[in-house]
């Protein structure tokens, strides 16, 4: 039998060594599998499943959030777990006992395959607290670490592996750490991509909608000889394909469609590669949500379908107490003091005390990157003049009002991060 682990034994240094090895660079497997292949077309679905319930739930769809985040974390919350709590957990995160058991290290050793993209997953654990062998066992190799009781130095260790875990996008560990967290669990994701067809700025200002006017405004255009953009009754959704496989998506909904709709919309799209229709469809005169129709003359035939975009970039972060949305995500029996059951995870008794998760996303000319960390805290119970002219037909869109974006794994349709643009970035002024 294995001894029952305490993880505050051994010298502090120890931690900090192991720690920074966990992350999906330098874990040493040797067959990495791809995200497509580490986890099942219903695993997928049931991780785009609860960023969808999530924001749904919400009042306000945040600026930028990853339910991505958050599912490995319960799913390894679900292995420590008995009773009511386990079964609360699954179901929010979608999945059995046996796939929680395996969904952190899959993660972990499939994002190795995909270079865009990092993730990282720690727990760590009070010197007084006896982690259950069993439930460590299952983690990823070398994912526990020790707290070691000074606050300080503790904060200053979290943050550390925060910003080595994100390349300091992020560079704090969002919970609040005082001596009742005695067991804390982190996930970190993040993601860089470089646009396949880059940007421009413009420096004309909107004509039109709640943005007109704005001197300052980060518009950007681009035109793309593809068919990335899709139209149905109440949406619009554009497709701008990043290197690496990242897609980044954005939702422009009906002016009057509430943000959860446009972003429940905007994953549908991303899901379902027969939503809606291809604006190449379209004919003159066809008006659907933010598009138009052009026609024009040119030197040359038209050989593929013709995007005109006219969008902004944007600069957005948040910090999110999960606990606000603790029927949505599943926690609210591991929150309660007098109910939660992780007789699994600890020889103590614990519930869940903090749930947070600080996110960023950019986007811009060149390109888009974002990165979240998701903690989950826990305590003791109580983003030349032409010889001929041709006719070409181009739809041009014009997102000149708040609308939804996501971000995506492209081969394994993954929504990895997404949000709510409610304002745009500024540039500098031309000088």
């Amino acid at each position: 039998m294995r001894p029952r682990l305490g993880p505050g034994s051994g010298p502090r240094n120890r931690f900090r060594v192991r720690i920074s090895a966990l992350s999906s660079e330098a874990m040493g497997f040797e067959e990495p599998n791809t995200l497509q292949d580490a986890l099942t077309p219903a695993e997928i679905a049931a991780a785009n499943e609860l960023t969808r319930r999530w924001f749904a739930a919400r009042a306000e769809v945040p600026a930028v959030a990853s339910g991505l985040g958050v599912w490995p974390l319960l799913a390894a919350l679900a292995t420590g777990a008995v009773g009511e709590t386990r079964e609360e957990l699954l179901a929010a995160a979608g999945i059995d006992i046996g796939q929680a058991a395996d969904i952190p290290r899959a993660l972990l050793a499939a994002v190795q395959s995909a270079p865009a993209l990092r993730f990282a997953l720690a727990v760590w654990a009070g010197a007084g607290v006896t982690l259950d062998p069993d439930w460590v066992a299952g983690l990823p190799a070398a994912a526990v670490g020790s707290l070691t009781g000074d606050t300080a130095a503790d904060q200053a260790a979290l943050d550390a592996w925060v910003s080595r875990s994100t390349d300091g996008l992020i560079d704090r560990m969002p919970i609040d750490l005082d001596d009742s967290v005695l067991v804390l669990l982190a996930s970190a994701l993040s993601l860089r991509t470089k646009w396949i067809t880059p940007f421009e700025q413009v420096f004309t200002p909107f004509h039109s909608g709640p943005w007109a006017g704005r001197d300052r405004c980060e518009i950007l255009t681009a035109t793309f000889n593809e068919e990335v953009l899709r139209v149905g009754e109440d949406a619009a959704v554009l497709l701008l394909p990043g290197r690496d496989d990242i897609d980044v998506l954005l939702g422009l909904g009906r002016e009057d469609l509430p943000p959860q709709e446009v972003m429940s919309t905007l994953i549908d799209a991303a899901t379902d590669p027969h939503w809606g229709r291809p604006a190449s469809a379209l004919t003159s005169g066809s008006r659907p949500v933010g598009v138009e129709i052009l026609e024009y003359e040119a030197t040359v035939p038209q050989t593929a379908p013709e995007t005109e975009v006219l969008t902004v970039g944007f600069v957005l972060s948040s910090d999110l107490d999960l606990l606000d949305d603790a029927a949505a995500l599943g926690l609210e029996l591991a929150a309660d003091q007098d109910r939660a059951q992780f007789h699994g995870l600890a020889a103590e008794r614990f519930h869940l005390s903090q749930a947070k998760q600080t996110c960023t996303a950019v986007f811009s000319e060149s390109g888009f990157e974002a990165a979240a960390v998701t903690a989950f805290g826990m305590a003791y119970m109580g983003f030349a003049p032409p010889q001929h002219t041709y006719r070409h037909v181009c739809a041009k869109i014009t997102v000149d009002r708040p609308f939804a974006y996501l971000a995506r794994h492209r081969p394994s349709g993954l929504v990895l991060v997404g949000g709510w643009v409610a304002e745009p970035a500024e540039r500098d002024a031309p000088r």
